[in-house]
C-alpha cells in the first residue's frame, strides 16, 4: 500500500515552496508512484478539434492517449509519450497509422512536457520524488528533475495561499522551415478540484509564447484523477 502524505514531510522545505505543496496535497493523500487522469478538451491543429483523453504520468514520464472527436465513432486516435529518454507522437485513423515520430526533436520537446505536467498531479512534486526546488520570489518557484536530462526547469507562479496560476518553461520546438530552438511554453491554470486528496486545476489553457504573445492551442478540463496507472 502506498504511503500517505503528512505535513511533516515538508519539514525543511523553503517557503514559498512549502506553501504551494501544502495547498495542493492534503494530509492523508495516497502517495502513488503513478497517476491516471481523464480529461476532455480541444486542440487546434489547423482546425480546432475536440477530444477525450486518458493520461498516465509519474512526474518524469507520461503517456497521453486521445480520441478525436469525443463521440461514439472516435475515428482518430493520437498518442503522445515520453519514457526512458525517448518521446514520440503517433496517430491512427480507423485503426490505420497516419503518422509517427520518435525523432530527437519530438523527444526533447516531450521531455520538458513530462516535467511540466508534474503540476497536473502535484503529489509528484514532493521532496521524496527527487525533484529539486528553488525560490525565485515570494510568488514564483522553480523546479527541475535531474533524471530527465533533456527537460528544462519549470517555473510555477502561485498566490498568497499557494494556489498555482501559471506554469512556464523553455521547451524545444522544431518547425518545418526553422531549425529546432528553445521557445517559452506556458500553461494558465484556473479553478481547482480535489481528487483523492490532491488539488488539481479545473481548467488548463496551454500554448507557445512568441514575441511575448501567448498563443494558446490546447484546452483541457479534468474529469477524474486517481492513483495508479490505467490506460
Amino acid at each position: 500500500m502506498a504511503a500517505a502524505f503528512e505535513l511533516a514531510m515538508l519539514d525543511g522545505v523553503e517557503e514559498p515552496v512549502r506553501r504551494y505543496l501544502a495547498h495542493v496535497v492534503a494530509p492523508g493523500a495516497q502517495l502513488s508512484a503513478s497517476w491516471t487522469l481523464t480529461m476532455t478538451g480541444s486542440i487546434r491543429v489547423r482546425a480546432r478539434l475536440r477530444f477525450a483523453a486518458r493520461q498516465v504520468l509519474d512526474g518524469a514520464s507520461f503517456t497521453w492517449r486521445a480520441r478525436v472527436p469525443s463521440n461514439r465513432l472516435r475515428p482518430l486516435e493520437v498518442t503522445d509519450f515520453y519514457r526512458g529518454g525517448t518521446g514520440g507522437t503517433s496517430g491512427r485513423l480507423l485503426g490505420r497509422q497516419l503518422f509517427a515520430d520518435t525523432g530527437p526533436d519530438v523527444t526533447r520537446s516531450a521531455a520538458t512536457r513530462a516535467v511540466m505536467e508534474s503540476t497536473m498531479v502535484p503529489a509528484t512534486l514532493l521532496p521524496h520524488t527527487g525533484v529539486r526546488w528553488e525560490v525565485l520570489s515570494e510568488n514564483a518557484i522553480r523546479f527541475r528533475r535531474p533524471e530527465v536530462g533533456d527537460a528544462e526547469p519549470v517555473t510555477v507562479s502561485i498566490d498568497a495561499l499557494g494556489r498555482p496560476g501559471r506554469v512556464e518553461a523553455l521547451r524545444w520546438r522544431a518547425d518545418k522551415n526553422r531549425p529546432g530552438r528553445l521557445v517559452p511554453f506556458r500553461a494558465t491554470l484556473s479553478g481547482e478540484r480535489a481528487f483523492a486528496g490532491i488539488t488539481v486545476p479545473e481548467k488548463i489553457i496551454a500554448g507557445w509564447v512568441t514575441d511575448d504573445r501567448f498563443e494558446p492551442f490546447y484546452i483541457a478540463r479534468f474529469a477524474q484523477v486517481s492513483p495508479g496507472a490505467d490506460l
